[in-house]
């Protein structure tokens, strides 16, 4: 029997709801495939072997204080890393912190580096030496390795029978591998005293997938007086599962406004929709009154803004949408797909060159006009401020310094 359904039915002996959970399913010969391993590092085994068959993504993994599949970054050493900002993935340590904060529900590896966690672990543990052989390990282990002399530089966890799950490198794919294939530079191992926690198995494998953006704070309630669980420090985007949504206080961050929050499953946690990358009221997602365990309705959920009309453009997720020239500027209207707002900038011109955006509920046969007018001061270059474009269509408009031509960007 899978051991998310033991750990379901601890959740009843806790008097925690139980619902039926239909997780994903682990790849073909990828499972604990040897006895003795404890509840915790079978878990953690499942978990990982769930993510083979994903790209591996350098940084994947790391968002302080929020494990979890998180937008990947360019290793600087490594041109097979250039598309990694492309993906929501794992790094080898990444996919070994996910799978046993998953199993155990404490995030024990920490936003750490391979040879962080192998010279100070900062949990409970068992070491085993590479002289002690391999004979000693047990599904779940963690496996370091490393040229000799110097420290650890790759991580895995231990399946059994001489295999192991890993994370491999920038342009590979999550696998399933022979420890001999790295057993020249195996250094050592280590067995995570710690227990399975049944709250993170609930609702497994239910809800849909978003990326969060900032700093969000992962609460125990749909307020900003609940207590934090979680809070992801560098604003490393993270792919979160979410199950429902429902509405709850009203919060407010660089101008935008929304009260409505969705809860995170695999944190116990709720998010405040601002923090989600999408709409107001994430589309698809149902309300929490479908869930009797959690509860909650939507009703209220208006008059939310994704961004916050006249506020400073946020960048996170920007792209240049639509553009046009005059007289030898560049006139671009710049989106953000994180917070659906959109703003005009103007560049490549001189002092006096004015840049504003028009906004329409109706396709462009009519619109407000000059939205967040503003002129170039000093330099080359200047910005509006950003407007809401979530179900409207906006355009930019630049000018080579007052009563010249006027050119304008296609609506979008």
């Amino acid at each position: 029997m899978r051991l998310f359904v033991a750990a379901l039915v601890t959740v009843m002996s806790l008097g925690l709801p139980a619902v039926s959970a239909t997780p994903a399913a682990a790849a073909p010969g990828c499972a604990p495939l040897q006895s003795g391993a404890s509840a915790a590092a079978q878990a953690a085994v499942e978990v990982a072997c769930r993510s083979v068959g994903q790209q591996y993504a350098w940084g994947g993994g790391h968002a302080q204080g929020l494990p979890g599949p998180s937008q990947g970054q360019v290793d600087p050493t490594d041109t097979d890393s250039y598309a990694d900002p492309t993906l929501w993935s794992f790094d080898c340590i990444g996919l070994v912190r996910w799978a046993w904060y998953k199993a155990t529900g404490r995030d024990l590896i920490t936003e750490r580096t391979t040879q962080a966690t192998f010279a100070a672990p900062g949990y409970a543990h068992t070491k085993f030496l590479k002289s002690q052989g391999s004979g000693v390990l047990l599904p779940g282990d963690i496996m370091y390795f490393g040229r000799e002399g110097f420290g650890p530089t790759h991580v895995a966890l231990y399946l059994g029978n001489g295999k192991m799950v890993e994370a491999p490198q920038s342009g590979m794919k999550i696998q399933v591998n022979y420890i001999s294939a790295r057993w020249d530079r195996y250094q050592g191992a280590f067995r995570p005293h710690a227990d399975v926690t049944p709250m993170v198995w609930s609702w497994d494998g239910r809800g849909s997938f978003h990326k969060t953006w900032g700093q969000p704070n992962l609460r125990q309630n749909s307020n900003t007086g609940s207590g934090i669980n979680f809070t992801n420090g560098n604003g490393i985007s993270v792919k979160v599962r979410v199950l429902c949504q429902r509405v709850g206080e009203r919060a407010t961050v660089d101008g935008m406004v929304n009260n409505v929050w969705s809860f995170l499953p695999d944190y116990h946690s709720w998010i405040s929709n601002l923090f989600v990358q999408g709409p107001a009221v994430l589309k698809d997602v149902p309300s929490c009154g479908d869930y009797p365990e959690i509860g909650g309705t939507m009703a209220g959920a208006e008059n939310n803004t994704s961004c916050g009309d006249g506020t400073e453009p946020n960048s996170a997720g920007a792209w240049t949408a639509k553009s046009t020239t005059v007289f030898g500027r560049t006139v671009e209207l710049r989106y953000s797909s994180t917070t659906q707002c959109a703003w005009g900038r103007i560049i490549g011109g001189t002092v006096g060159d004015e840049i504003w955006v028009d906004r329409s509920a109706d396709g462009g046969e009519t619109w407000d006009s000059m939205l967040g007018f503003t002129t170039i001061t000093s330099g080359n270059d200047a910005y509006t401020t950003q407007w809401n474009d979530a179900g409207l269509v906006m355009r930019a408009c630049g000018t080579n310094g007052p009563g010249g031509g006027i050119e304008c960007t296609g609506w979008f």
